[in-house]
């Protein structure tokens, strides 16, 4: 690589995306640097955890191809700070020597053949969504895939692609969020793939218009513009989570999501800390009562106006579950479906946003 000079906002643009898949704390030190291959007019960025790799790129005055390895957070900082809008790189005896105005640095580059093989995108397919809704769809299930739990197909999402529509469902075994939208009939590169978490997180590093899905034998591959994830088929073993949900509860609270939102912070204080156990006290036409549970130097409860259809009854829930749910959604209202006070419940959104077909929030009771 002779000379490469690049505008700096451009290339910072391009390193934040890299960011998310770049590893901090690996026993593989080239992982925590991003491959830079420069070409005619422009300069590809590349970074991998060995699970999920992303491609991206910017514009550039090439003078002679090349590649390098760059330590990533080091570079990225260097160039957010450069006095200038324009810089160089230019490589010299296995270091990188940066120029922007009367700044010059250099910076050590590792063997660019040490750096692992990346695999190819996939081949494009006509399979392709608007990214807003794609990301739409995973904030509403995202925040229900466990966190800690060692079982691995716990810890992503199950990813449906239907003739017309796409499904997207996520469960920590306490509760289970499932989406659906309308997308494209035909096309589908496959039927379902579990998607880990670090992937789902990524799509939002990303403002493009549409995703374009493509698959392989060992990889699933997302094109965003010029830009392209790349992740690992991993096996597909995920619970059979129709079983649990319930569309003919009989009885039917709808409430204000501020409103609940509200009062479960607040009585959930006096909740047992890791529990956040809530007892939730139903009374026919129009009350609703929360009364904490478990804390032993205190209590809290608060009533709310609600329009209740159905018999008086008591169900106890893990608060934070339901402030999960209530800060995801954007309704106003939203309808709490029950049978009784030992079986799961159900959560649909009122007047929910228009670019989905259906939400649906399963949530098991506590038993205290």
């Amino acid at each position: 690589m002779k000379l490469v000079v690049l505008n700096k906002n451009d290339v910072l643009e391009e390193l934040s995306v890299l960011q998310g898949v770049v590893e901090r704390r690996t026993t593989i030190p080239i992982l925590s640097n991003i491959l830079i291959e420069a070409e005619d007019g422009r300069l590809k960025l590349m970074a991998t955890d060995l699970d999920m790799t992303i491609i991206t790129g910017c514009a550039a005055e090439v003078d002679g191809s090349g590649r390098i390895t760059l330590e990533s957070r080091v570079f990225q900082e260097l160039v957010r700070n450069l006095p200038e809008e324009r810089f160089s790189l230019r490589e010299q005896e296995g270091t990188v020597e940066i120029d922007s105005g009367r700044f010059h640095s250099q910076m050590q580059v590792a063997d660019a053949s040490e750096y692992p093989t990346l695999p190819e995108p996939p081949a494009d397919g006509s399979y392709a969504l608007p990214l807003d809704l794609f990301k739409l769809l995973i904030q509403r299930v995202a925040f229900a895939i466990t966190k800690d739990d060692p079982k691995f197909q716990l810890n992503g999402a199950l990813v449906k692609l239907l003739p017309g529509e796409i499904e997207i469902a996520a469960t920590d075994g306490h509760r289970l969020a499932v989406v659906r939208a309308k997308a494209p009939d035909e096309g589908m590169p496959f039927e379902q793939q579990l998607f880990p978490r670090k992937l789902l997180s990524e799509f939002a590093r990303f403002n493009d218009t549409t995703v374009v899905f493509s698959a392989g034998d060992n990889h699933l591959g997302f094109r965003m513009g010029d830009r392209h994830v790349i992740s690992r088929v991993v096996e597909l073993r995920f619970p059979q989570y129709e079983r649990v949900i319930v569309r003919d509860n009989p009885n039917r609270v709808k409430i204000s999501c501020e409103d609940l939102l509200g009062a479960l912070r607040r009585v959930s204080l006096m909740a047992h800390d890791k529990a956040k156990g809530v007892r939730l006290k139903l009374t026919p036409p129009d009350e609703l009562r929360l009364v904490s549970i478990g804390y032993e130097t205190g209590s809290a409860e608060e009533t709310l106006p609600v329009v209740y259809q159905g018999e008086t009854l008591e169900i106890t829930l893990n608060a934070a579950y339901v402030i999960d749910l209530l800060q995801a959604l954007t309704c106003e209202m939203v309808e709490i479906q029950l049978r009784d006070g030992k079986t799961q419940c159900v959560f649909v959104p009122v007047e929910d946003d228009p670019r989905l077909e259906e939400y649906i929030y399963v949530l098991m009771p506590m038993r205290i």
